[in-house]
């Protein structure tokens, strides 16, 4: 009996759709368990850590997120797929998913991990009767959108994704949109500091319409509370997650549009997100991981399971499905115009330390426990 075995992050869109796969292709080739261990998001990825510094190699496949990539594979942690599938296999698959999921584990010219699921930040609206303000498209323009939505009665219209890392990727991707990338060389200036001058004040402004308790909330509570609570309409730039869109759903009304760009600059910029599945150095299965790999990838799993048992998959054949798109109202037409105009974050060894660190700083200014000047310092002064 061969065993492999692989870790996820602990989500009905990280696991119930590895379980499935994994079921069926144990029923095609019996002589293969494939063992799945489930660990919350802010976990599991450094348990991962632990497992390879640790040198215990107890994990054949891994799911991680493309800004690990740099320090996972310089530290030779990872193996290439492009070493064990073909050229062709690799060009057709970077057709056959959405753009730009197979560039984002691209790191010094090999593919690092093979993109089950994909995702982009989006701006989530909810279709409220007496929610009648047309939405706005810029940054600039959420302000009065909010005054005049709170005019109709609705007292915290607004709801921005602030918590920990997700505030650093909201940061991130403003930065971009504003045409001031930040901390791709920290060599350099990590932020052009009127850019993010402008960014900071902007979302502290518009935290005055948000829940006050909401820049604890981390992207399932941000959901969770739009399907509960009529009066959250509008988030303009959060991580779309299509099992809670659609008639079948908890979120009957919610919907997804594009993410707000800035007045001078007229290229929106939605952080890429997603998973991607890791070979590890440490797999003594090679072959039988690899063919694995290639099923997940395949539209018979991204296709007939990933959508059914919550799944989030990567391949066009799924995101320009009329049928499955009339399911989860329109999620996956609605967010390829993000994912395609999307920033992929830095990827170099480290960057993963450095995202948690400008979450860290930007929480104190999220929070008022700390002044603009402080929170300028902190993020210019983040280093390795």
């Amino acid at each position: 009996m061969v065993v492999l075995r692989g870790i996820t992050w602990k989500n009905p869109r990280g696991y119930n759709p590895l379980i499935e796969a994994s079921k069926k292709y144990n029923k095609k080739f019996p002589v293969i368990e494939i063992v799945w261990e489930q660990y919350p998001w802010y976990e599991f990825e450094e348990r991962i850590l632990d497992n390879f510094k640790k040198g215990t190699g107890i994990y054949d496949l891994i799911m991680f997120d493309h800004p690990w990539t740099g320090t996972l594979c310089s530290n030779k942690w990872l193996l290439p797929w492009d070493e064990y599938l073909s050229s062709s296999y690799m060009d057709e698959l970077k057709q056959r998913v959405v753009a730009p999921s197979v560039e984002s584990y691209n790191f010094n010219g090999k593919q690092w991990a093979l993109p089950l699921d994909a995702a982009s930040h989006c701006a989530l609206y909810q279709k409220t009767v007496g929610a009648d303000v047309a939405l706005p498209t810029k940054w600039e323009e959420i302000k009065e959108w909010a005054i005049q939505t709170q005019a109709k009665g609705f007292e915290t219209p607004l709801v921005l994704s602030l918590q920990g890392v997700l505030g650093s990727c909201l940061f991130l991707s403003m930065m971009a949109a504003y045409g001031k990338p930040a901390f791709h060389d920290l060599r350099k200036e990590n932020i052009d500091e009127d850019a993010a001058k402008t960014v900071l004040l902007l979302l502290k402004d518009l935290q005055q319409f948000c829940p006050e308790e909401s820049s604890k909330w981390g992207p399932w509570d941000i959901y969770d509370k739009f399907c509960e609570n009529e009066q959250y309409l509008y988030s303009p730039s959060i991580f779309g997650y299509v099992n809670y869109l659609g008639p079948n759903h908890a979120g009957k009304n919610l919907y997804i549009t594009q993410v707000p760009m800035f007045n001078h600059n007229k290229s929106p910029k939605a952080i890429i997100g997603g998973v991607g599945l890791g070979l590890t150095y440490s797999c003594k299965n090679i072959p039988e991981a690899v063919d694995y790999g290639a099923y997940l990838m395949s539209d018979e799993v991204q296709k007939e399971i990933f959508p059914p048992h919550y799944g989030q998959p990567a391949v066009k054949a799924v995101w320009e499905d009329n049928q499955i798109n009339a399911e989860v109202n329109n999620f996956y037409k609605d967010l390829q115009p993000n994912m395609e105009n999307g920033y992929i974050r830095p990827q170099y060894d480290g960057f993963h330390e450095v995202e948690l660190a400008i979450g860290n700083s930007l929480q104190k200014w999220w929070d008022d426990q700390a002044s603009l000047k402080e929170t300028l310092i902190q993020l210019k002064t983040i280093k390795l």
